[in-house]
């Protein structure tokens, strides 16, 4: 149930073991929370949120590869992440060195204070050797890591307010010291950008053609209602199959309610909607209470055409601005020159969420005059915000305690997300671990 990265990983995984496969998705769209759609003016494609990939995400890349889509996919060579502020371009520049050096001498470029750098040193040797941080926010490791305020402005906030989409001051430190362990400390290319060439929607289709050419069953627009579930196992699913062909929507096809028999579900749905799937009296039992009390945070996406070139890279921070990421959706997709396509990311949004549409297109085009001279003489063409109140769980302290794990006390049944415990924050690659991970369990139950 459910056709994001999660679902579609556990899907496959179940078919490459020889079972039977039949994949729900609720929407016509498939990617769940990492999906596009073609914008209805220009035709090109929008994310819901500018997802990044890394190298070190090698359960996603695998599965991309096994499905044949590597071709959608631009690898960077060595990890170079470029920042604009009033001073103009600094980067960080990651060197072929054997790790952690690589980023030791990557933040030689970067336009950062002395004592930030012994700063970076002193985090990185905390997250190598030094006592897991559990049970507290990232802001207090910062603090027992001695990172001043001007390396966190610099450097860390902005990083892992995009990784975690929450704020330090929110946001547990154990989640952002494992990705930088596996981004930094582990493999000197692991961190490298890995970014799509397409919209994520057109990743998925590719990822359903394989599963559909090895037999899988999809069915788009069906609407879980229930698991019915006796003595203790799962005996069938029950959901409302909408119309689902281009053809049934215009001519008005009727919705059906739909029932089918399984010896195993995997839940792949979003935290919210997990509880009101099963009867009752399992909503107040672990871990379908705990589900209950896990939080949102939201993302929103703003996407600008220019009437010309004002970005001249493919990605650029911007510091000290309301929008923390720019990224030349254009360029990614192989094309060049105008309309320059850009799209702005504001993480941790809960503040962004309720402004007006031109308030927020109005703050990227701010950011844009101040930093890059071109945008003097530049037009916006056409704007679009996009709002996802709940991209992802909130990761306090709090969430690691109640983020599950696949298995659930009700046999056949076993739940797959970004949000249960993967040990990442919520990621493709935490998603993609979690299918395949739910799906080894079903199929050794």
């Amino acid at each position: 149930m459910g056709a994001g990265f999660a679902g579609m990983a556990a899907a496959i995984e179940l078919q490459e073991r020889r079972h039977e496969v039949l994949l729900l998705e609720r929407r016509g769209v498939l990617g769940g929370r990492a999906t596009s759609f073609p914008d209805a003016a220009t035709g090109e494609d929008v994310d819901n949120g500018t997802h990044l990939m890394i190298a070190g995400y090698e359960a996603t890349l695998d599965l991309v590869r096994r499905a044949g889509a590597s071709d959608l996919l631009l690898v960077q060579d060595h990890l170079r992440i470029d920042y604009r502020d009033d001073r103009g371009w600094t980067s960080l520049d990651c060197p072929p060195l054997p790790a952690p050096w690589h980023l030791l001498a990557g933040l030689v470029p970067l336009r950062l204070p002395w004592r930030s750098r012994w700063d970076a040193v002193r985090l990185g040797l905390s997250a190598r050797v030094g006592r897991v941080p559990r049970d507290i926010t990232l802001a207090e490791w910062f603090r027992r890591t001695r990172q001043s305020p001007t390396t966190r402005r610099l450097l860390w906030d902005p990083l892992a307010t995009a990784i975690l989409n929450e704020t330090p001051e929110r946001a547990a430190a154990v989640l952002f010291r494992e990705v930088f362990r596996e981004a930094f400390l582990r493999r000197r290319d692991a961190a490298r950008l890995v970014f799509l060439r397409a919209g994520y929607g057109r990743l998925h289709e590719r990822l359903a053609a394989y599963f559909r050419g090895r037999g899988g069953l999809l069915r788009r627009r069906a609407l879980v209602e229930s698991i019915e579930i006796d003595g203790g196992r799962v005996q069938a699913v029950h959901y409302t199959q909408r119309a689902e062909t281009r053809n049934e929507i215009r001519r008005g096809a009727s919705d059906r309610p739909e029932r089918v028999e399984a010896d195993g579900v995997v839940a792949a749905v979003p935290w919210s909607a997990l509880p009101s799937l099963v009867p009752e009296p399992l909503r107040a039992e672990r871990p379908f209470a705990d589900a209950a009390h896990l939080r949102g945070s939201a993302i929103v996406s703003i996407e600008l055409w220019l009437d010309r070139v004002v970005v001249d890279r493919p990605m650029a921070g911007l510091r000290d601005t309301e929008v923390e990421w720019v990224f030349d959706k254009g360029r990614l997709y192989g094309r060049e020159g105008a309309p320059q396509h850009l799209a702005f990311i504001v993480s941790a949004a809960e503040r962004a969420v309720p402004r007006p549409n031109a308030e927020l297109a109005a703050a990227a085009e701010a950011a844009l005059r101040r930093y890059f001279p071109a945008m003097a003489e530049a037009r916006v063409v056409r704007s679009l915000v996009l709002r996802e109140p709940e991209a992802t769980f909130s990761c306090d302290p709090e969430a690691e305690a109640l983020r599950p794990g696949p298995g659930t006390p009700v046999r056949g049944l076993v739940l797959a997300g970004d949000w249960t415990a993967t040990g990442l924050p919520a990621t493709i690659e935490g998603a993609v671990r979690s299918g395949r991970t739910a799906a080894r369990l079903l199929d050794a139950r």
